[in-house]
């Protein structure tokens, strides 16, 4: 039964002129689906560090602690890089299940591996500052601007109480003008119930809570702090 079966195959084989496939096209394919398993860990750390970046900023500049509608809370989510994450971590799973002994291995154990590393090397890399950069390159694409929250452009909005900017002429302790982040400039008062004593000096970056005066376009202090890069 065996023999006739086998004699069956080797027919096949022979009618089909069916042959063999080269080894190096299996080292090929087994190479391509570890490089894409890699490269998908590491596009996982770059996400990692920019979502890192983004939440570092905004709670250096403050941007926890003061009052957000639903949109700008939405927006400090960055949507955008987790969902970038869990797509190349899905495809690092399926590259890793192809190669030599990725069977082996269960769904959870590849994913585990893959996102712990995806975790480490990004946030090496944004001790290192690779997050803040691939945010401000990603930055100058307008798609990428209008779905991630910037801590500039959160705080370029004196109508809704947040100014920041650089100092360029100080009148006295209690008043002085700003050139906001968008180029436009603004006379600004530290009233007498501003929240802390720090004072401002000429060329020196700050962002401030307070209210615009509509009649005289002055923004009044309540806390004004020192911009940090």
């Amino acid at each position: 039964m065996n023999d006739q079966l086998s004699n069956k195959i080797q027919e096949q084989i022979e009618v089909n002129q069916i042959t063999p496939l080269p080894r190096w096209r299996f080292l090929l394919l087994r190479g391509l689906f570890w490089f894409l398993a890699i490269l998908s860990v590491v596009v996982g750390a770059f996400a990692v560090a920019a979502s890192l970046f983004l939440f570092i900023d905004y709670h250096r500049h403050g941007l926890f602690s003061v009052p957000h509608d639903v949109t700008e809370i939405l927006l400090m989510i960055p949507f955008l890089w987790i969902a970038v994450f869990v797509l190349f971590i899905g495809i690092a799973r399926e590259g890793i299940k192809h190669t030599r002994k990725g069977y082996q291995y269960r769904l959870s154990t590849i994913l585990s591996i893959s996102v712990a590393l995806s975790i480490i090397l990004g946030s090496f890399l944004n001790f290192f500052g690779i997050g803040k950069v691939t945010h401000e390159v990603l930055s100058e694409i307008p798609l990428y601007s209008s779905i991630t929250f910037d801590s500039r452009d959160a705080w370029t909005r004196p109508v809704e109480g947040r100014l920041a900017g650089v100092v360029f002429s100080i009148r006295d302790n209690s008043n002085f003008s700003v050139v906001d982040f968008g180029g436009r400039v603004w006379q600004v008062h530290l009233g007498t119930s501003t929240a802390n004593s720090y004072i401002p000096e000429a060329s020196s970056t700050v962002r401030m809570a307070g209210i615009l005066d509509s009649s005289s376009s002055v923004f009044i202090v309540k806390s004004i702090h020192e911009w940090e890069e």
